[in-house]
C-alpha cells in the first residue's frame, strides 16, 4: 500500500506548487498554448512567423519552450492576434474562494 497523500489541486499548478505571481504564470500558459496551437495549425515555423508577424523568431522560440519571462500579457496577445486576427481575450476579475484552495503548497522536487 502506498503512504503517499493524495492532494486535490486549485487548477493552477504554479499555485499548487508555491510559486509567486502564480496568476500571471497561469495566463501566460494559456495565451502561449494558443500561440502554439496557431503556429502548428498554420504550419509555421519561427521564421515564416516572423516574416507574417512581424514579431521576432526567437520570441516565437521562447513561447515554444516555455520561457515566459520576457513577455508581458499584452506583448503576448499582440502575438496572439497577430496569428489569429480572429481570436477574443477576456479576462474575468473574480474573488477567490478560500474553500477551493489546497490546504498547503505541494512540495517541489
Amino acid at each position: 500500500m502506498d503512504s503517499d497523500e493524495l492532494v486535490h489541486g486549485s487548477g493552477n499548478v504554479w499555485e499548487d506548487f508555491g510559486y509567486a505571481d502564480t496568476d500571471m504564470r497561469q495566463a501566460k500558459g494559456q495565451l502561449a498554448a494558443r500561440i502554439i496551437a496557431a503556429l502548428d495549425q498554420r504550419q509555421l515555423t519561427t521564421r515564416k512567423a516572423h516574416a507574417l508577424t512581424g514579431f521576432a523568431a526567437a520570441d516565437f522560440s521562447r513561447v515554444r519552450n516555455a520561457d515566459y519571462g520576457r513577455f508581458t500579457l499584452d506583448r503576448m496577445i499582440r502575438m496572439l492576434h497577430a496569428l489569429d486576427a480572429d481570436v477574443e481575450v477576456r479576462i474575468a476579475f473574480e474573488r477567490r474562494d478560500a474553500s477551493t484552495q489546497p490546504s498547503r503548497p505541494l512540495e517541489r522536487a
